[in-house]
Formats: C-alpha cells, sequence, structure tokens
C-alpha cells in the first residue's frame, strides 16, 4: 500500500509542475476586461496563486522529508482504494465532458457518478448534489454574468 507520506510528497511535487505549467501559459494572457483598469497584465492573479500554490506544495514537500513521520497508509483496505480510482476516473471523464460539451452536461453527470464512486445510496444525496449543481449555474450564468454553456 502507498503510505500517507509518499501519496502526499508525490501529490506536492505535481502540484508544483501543474503551477509551473500553468503560469508559463498564464503568461500569453492579455490585458483585457476588468483587469485593464486595475492596471495589472491579466497574467499577475493567476501566476500570483498558482506561486502560492507552490510554495505551499514545496513547504509540504520539506515537512514530509525532515520530519519523520509513522507509517500510515492512504487507502487501508482494497474498498478504499477502488474508491479512490474510481473518483479519479469520473474526475477525468467530467473534464472531458467539461471540455467538448459544456458545464451543464458535465453538472449532470459529476455528482451522481461521484457519489457512486464512494458507495452513497441516500437518493436525498443525489437531489442536494443536483441542486447545487444548479445553484452554482445560476449564480454564475444569472448573478455573474459568466456564460459556463
Amino acid at each position: 500500500m502507498l503510505s500517507k507520506r509518499i501519496g502526499n510528497i508525490i501529490f506536492a511535487a505535481f502540484l508544483i509542475l501543474a503551477s509551473l505549467y500553468f503560469g508559463w501559459l498564464a503568461e500569453g494572457f492579455e490585458t483585457t476586461g476588468l483587469l485593464a483598469t486595475s492596471g495589472l497584465p491579466s497574467k499577475f492573479f493567476p501566476q500570483l496563486m498558482l506561486g502560492c500554490s507552490a510554495i505551499c506544495a514545496g513547504i509540504v514537500i520539506w515537512h514530509y522529508v525532515v520530519h519523520d513521520q509513522k507509517q500510515e497508509f492512504v487507502f487501508v483496505t482494497s474498498s478504499d482504494a477502488r474508491r479512490g480510482a474510481l473518483i479519479l476516473l469520473v474526475s477525468i471523464i467530467s473534464y472531458f465532458i467539461w471540455r467538448e460539451l459544456g458545464f451543464v452536461p458535465m453538472a449532470v453527470v459529476f455528482g451522481p457518478l461521484s457519489l457512486l464512486a464512494m458507495g452513497i445510496k441516500q437518493i436525498g444525496i443525489y437531489v442536494i448534489v443536483w441542486a447545487l449543481s444548479a445553484l452554482i449555474w445560476v449564480i454564475f450564468t444569472f448573478v455573474l454574468g459568466v456564460q459556463l454553456v
């Protein structure tokens, strides 16, 4: 089984790599919209947040390398590992649904599939998750004026 120490070090390293990659992508952002009136380039805030995330991930790696940890495992049982792998698969599938079909189809699919992967069987929780997805869509579409499609 994978220890929490090794798992967190690997995750933090991936987070640093992702932050570097997305920071590099943000270099291509142009100054438009609300940020143009502030005088700051639109790449400033994404790069600031990504930089903070990378620094925090570096601190986590340093903490796990320097301090000796007792041996705890990420997944105690094989069913926990299966649920974790299924959630990762659901997240990847949902990303591609969002990219190809838009937010609404992803929101309809992501919540229920995540709950199924976690083994949730109460119908009320499914209804609440769908209601929260609809609320997010309403807030972005009508309050913030962002079309999630």
